[in-house]
């Protein structure tokens, strides 16, 4: 029955791919659109910073492609410290239980094992009774 149950409870999990990727894609798209700001507010920070050479494209890319990193970066922080946990349906007394009832087979077993060894034992005698 406890099977059934957590058939039941389990949730669908097969999108989150799908969901992640999309998470992503938006990101990227965040990252390329915000990445103009982010080269102003690094020229502002710091002074010493020169783009003089290359191309706005490629500058703008890889600006896009770092603010991307760091706006997963912080997704993936967040997801992990907001995830549900998985739960545990062990209980100490559910434990205790199955130790026990182990033990009690394990002893019936022995006592079992013991009536057939003595049943041999007396089949064994009567034969070399008859026998001999």
């Amino acid at each position: 029955m406890s099977q059934v149950k957590l058939a039941e409870n389990r949730r669908r999990r097969g999108l989150w791919p799908v969901m992640g990727l999309l998470l992503a894609l938006a990101l990227a798209a965040i990252s390329y659109l915000i990445a103009p700001n982010v080269i102003s507010l690094t020229r502002q920070l710091l002074p010493q910073f020169s783009t003089t050479g290359m191309p706005q494209l490629q500058v703008r890319l890889i600006f896009a492609l770092l603010t991307f990193v760091v706006l997963l970066l912080f997704v993936a922080l967040l997801v992990s410290l907001f995830m549900p946990k998985r739960k545990m349906l062990v209980k100490e007394s559910d434990m205790k239980k199955e130790r026990d009832e182990m033990i009690q087979r394990k002893k019936m077993e022995r006592v079992r094992q013991r009536k057939i060894n003595l049943e041999t034992q007396r089949q064994l005698k009567e034969k070399e009774k008859r026998g001999g």
